[in-house]
């Protein structure tokens, strides 16, 4: 086989630090590992050089067979990297599902990787514990994009590469307005009117809407009328309606309301943990573990996740560790969602970035979902940041209504026209009508009697 010199220059400049598959073949049964230590090592004749530990099956397999391959993962193959590291147990064949090609060796090739080089052993030396392998390269391929998956401190990381960003080209914005927005308003809003709201909401093109929250009316007297809301509302295939749920009465009367699906949450704060719930952390995690397998058992997707995940306004900082250490205590519950929320509004995009970075790893399949406060003007920093690094589900509320009742504080949710606006601006998708979004928010305005703290409302004000 021949290739184009040039392109070997390329795929060993841009991508050489970055994570690699190495795959190879035992008799017809394809074998790969993930490795770091990939680097070129001649032009003329055109070698490469890995290295892997000789506890490995797959180092034992090169050694027999002479040949192996390296691809070198984009930044979008996140799970491809974690699958070929042990990182996914539940997975038994690594190449289950993935439509791999065969390379001139025999060895098999991912699909999409950024480089491939397919390699006879030219070399090996002993490096101890490891053997260094010399391939000779036989053929390779190199694609356009230049936006690698890197290592960093031994976890898996997103590249921050700045002139190609890593975001996604869809993003989902859940509207929270009409729960987590009117909460705190004094005078009770009617359910008639809170119905015309959420059934606008959903022909603005928001897909998931969350309605009420399930609590005792003499702590949120606003939504004391959520089972009456759910019955006027239109069943939509294409809508999801969901609640707030604070213990196993409120997911009871959830269930028998209706809902899509439930939303729940622990703070990573006892203080905010006993003002909220009257509970502990722990205990708090010990009742929302029998609150999931109720609302799963009837169907009920769950979402669940840490509350104050990101700086408490009584505690100050939260440990990153102690909202990982909650994080893997939900997904073994087996919830549809996780969620982390800036209740206090106290996050920054380094804090963000560093957080998301440490969960999304665990997640795995299960989608991320933030919640943002916009209490400090860091909320559209904020949802960038974790654009950028892999999540793509944020809450927000029409004009930017919102806040805590418990933290008095944390005012104002991200804005559902702003976020939309600039999502759009910068070619994501989230199928949302912002002008009628804003329309609404002016709208809120008037009823309310007060302005509403979001941007595009006051400016896409259109004929009116």
């Amino acid at each position: 086989m021949t290739f184009d010199p040039n392109n070997f220059k390329r795929a060993m400049s841009q991508f050489a630090s970055g994570v690699t598959v190495v795959t190879t073949k035992h008799g017809d049964t394809p074998i790969g590992i993930t490795a770091s230590s990939f680097t070129s090592l001649s032009m003329d004749p055109p070698l490469v050089l890995v290295s892997l530990s000789k506890k490995l099956f797959t180092h034992n397999v090169i050694a027999d067979s002479g040949i192996f391959a390296v691809n070198v993962l984009s930044a979008r193959q996140l799970d491809l990297g974690m699958r070929f590291a042990g990182m996914m147990p539940e997975i038994k064949d690594r190449f289950a599902g993935l439509n791999t090609r065969t390379a001139a060796t025999g060895s098999p090739l991912l699909p999409d990787s950024l480089a491939w080089v397919d390699c006879t052993v030219w070399a090996s030396y002993d490096g101890g514990d490891h053997t260094i392998f010399v391939g000779e390269v036989k053929d390779l391929d190199v694609s356009d994009y230049d936006t690698p998956l890197l290592y960093h401190n031994r976890l898996w990381r997103r590249s921050e590469a700045l002139e190609v960003p890593t975001v996604p080209l869809e993003a989902k914005l859940v509207e929270v307005g009409m729960r987590d927005g009117i909460q705190r308003e004094k005078e009770f809003i009617p359910t008639k009117v809170k119905a015309e709201y959420v059934t606008a909401l959903a022909d603005a093109g928001l897909k998931e809407i969350q309605v009420a929250s399930f609590v005792h009316p003499k702590i949120v007297p606003q939504m004391a009328d959520a089972e009456d809301l759910l019955a006027l509302l239109p069943k939509r295939d294409d809508v999801i309606y969901s609640g707030l749920v604070l213990n196993m009465r409120g997911v009871d009367r959830a269930i028998s309301a209706g809902v899509d699906k439930v939303d729940m949450g622990v703070p990573a704060s006892e203080t905010l943990a006993k003002m909220n719930a009257n509970t502990t952390i722990e205990d708090g995690l010990k009742e929302m573990e029998a609150m999931v397998k109720k609302a799963r058992a009837h169907n009920v997707k769950v979402r669940a996740g840490v509350q104050v995940a990101f700086g408490c306004t009584f505690e100050g900082k939260i440990d990153t560790g102690k909202v990982v250490s909650m994080a893997r205590r939900f997904l073994s519950m087996g919830i549809d969602e996780l969620s982390l929320a800036d209740s206090a509004g106290l996050a920054n995009p380094q804090l963000i970035r560093r957080t998301v970075q440490e969960i999304l790893p665990l997640a795995g399949d299960v989608p991320l979902v933030l919640h943002l406060h916009d209490t400090r003007g860091q909320g559209i920093a904020n949802l960038l940041s974790a654009l950028k690094s892999g999540v793509t589900a944020f809450d927000t509320s029409l004009g930017g209504l919102g806040g805590c009742p418990f933290i008095t504080t944390a005012k104002g949710n991200i804005a559902t026209e702003d976020s939309a606006f600039m999502l759009h601006e910068m070619g994501i998708q989230t199928g949302i009508d912002i002008e009628k979004v804003a329309t609404l928010s002016r709208n809120m305005e008037k009823m309310l009697g007060k302005g509403l703290p979001a941007k595009m409302h006051h400016i896409l004000k259109g004929d009116e």
